[in-house]
């Protein structure tokens, strides 16, 4: 039964990306722009970044839930063993020679990793959940009288947000990398982690706790490869043959969709927030207070701080464009394990940096 609700559920899929794929045509460029910016890379590149600069805690709190988000999302993959449209197609036991259903691919269609739940839409749903929910409860904090506290624009965030999400989840299906189901498996169990996680505060967190979570998120992904290839007898690699096997443009088969490279990153980030728990983060207050101040010197600091928010996601961004050796592939993964470590202490030094001189300044007014 099991399988003949997969199957069903994969040949409706199908058509619904057929559909898609013959009604938005014209805007493949939009939506391809859609599902860059829903990667997961996004969570740590600018959603991070963003947040911190308004609130320490929020920004914590973001960083933890994209960890989280994104490593459960390996872990489901891996258990789970979904297919994607791109490559399902292609199965003959599926189709006959010949009678395969068309799918259009794209440059960003060729994932490598199992294509359930959708890593897009999961750790997108879990960081701006976090995100959303903190802006929210600023406005309803507003005085009675104040605009903020009006209910249309109380329940603006949480528009723009659904509004987000779906559009991520259509890109996908656009691209044929997911199945609907997949989009919104995805979509729920990112909203479900940011619920989770939303009342978590981050700073109180002793470096060693961090320290523990990057090794074992290393470890218990490693572990959980290791029973599934050895007891079970079951590759959890088969999706980078498949999608090798069936892209149009083996060009377009990355090994940073792979899910070793989410562990690298997990792993990295969780590190270099422990160096910052211990080395930065004692000394630091945020510009959240001084940004959110009426009087003219808050007014100021905005400016200011619009300024080096742009800075520094220029910065943070600039780091996709480091070329790093594709083999050996353990090679690669160290060097996204540092990067990641490096860019986490950066961010929050800088941010750290920016904070002091907005005191020092207000100090001068």
């Amino acid at each position: 039964m099991p399988q003949v609700v997969m199957l069903l559920l994969h040949l409706e899929g199908v058509s619904f990306i057929q559909w898609l794929q013959t009604t938005f045509s014209d805007f493949a460029d939009v939506l391809l722009f859609l599902t860059r910016m829903g990667d997961p890379r996004h969570a740590y590149l600018v959603y991070f970044p963003l947040a911190l600069v308004f609130s320490r805690s929020v920004g914590l709190r973001t960083l933890l839930v994209a960890i989280i988000s994104e490593w459960t999302n390996l872990i489901l993959k891996w258990m789970l063993h979904g297919e994607r449209p791109f490559w399902w197609i292609k199965d003959p036991e599926i189709y006959e020679e010949g009678k395969a259903p068309h799918l259009e691919q794209y440059s960003l269609t060729c994932e490598t990793g199992p294509g359930s739940p959708s890593g897009h839409c999961m750790v997108t749903a879990a960081v701006l959940w976090v995100v959303t929910s903190a802006l929210v409860s600023d406005l309803s904090a507003a005085p009675r009288n104040s605009w903020k506290r009006n209910p249309m624009v109380r329940a603006a965030p949480w528009l723009i947000y659904t509004f987000i999400l779906t559009s991520a989840g259509v890109s996908r299906l656009f691209i044929a990398t997911h199945f609907p189901h997949q989009v919104v498996f995805g979509t729920a169990v990112g909203v479900l982690i940011g619920y989770m996680f939303n009342r978590v505060q981050v700073q109180s967190f002793r470096p060693s706790m961090c320290v523990v979570l990057s090794a074992g998120l290393a470890v218990l992904a490693m572990g959980l490869y290791g029973i599934l290839l050895h007891v079970f007898s079951i590759d959890p690699s088969w999706s980078i043959k498949k999608a090798t096997q069936w892209c149009a443009h083996p060009e377009w088969v990355h090994l940073g969709t792979t899910p070793f490279f989410s562990v690298a990153r997990d792993s990295g980030s969780s590190l270099g927030l422990a160096l910052a728990l211990h080395s930065i983060l004692p000394q630091v207050k945020t510009a959240r207070d001084r940004t959110m101040d009426s009087s003219p010197e808050g007014k100021t600091v905005g400016v200011s701080t619009v300024g080096f928010l742009l800075f520094l996601l220029s910065l943070t961004l600039s780091t996709e464009y480091l070329v790093l050796p594709q083999e050996p592939q353990t090679l690669l993964y160290s060097l996204v394990f540092v990067k990641s470590a490096f860019l986490t202490v950066a961010v929050v030094g800088l941010v750290t940096g920016f904070s002091k001189l907005v005191q020092k300044k207000q100090k001068n007014w």
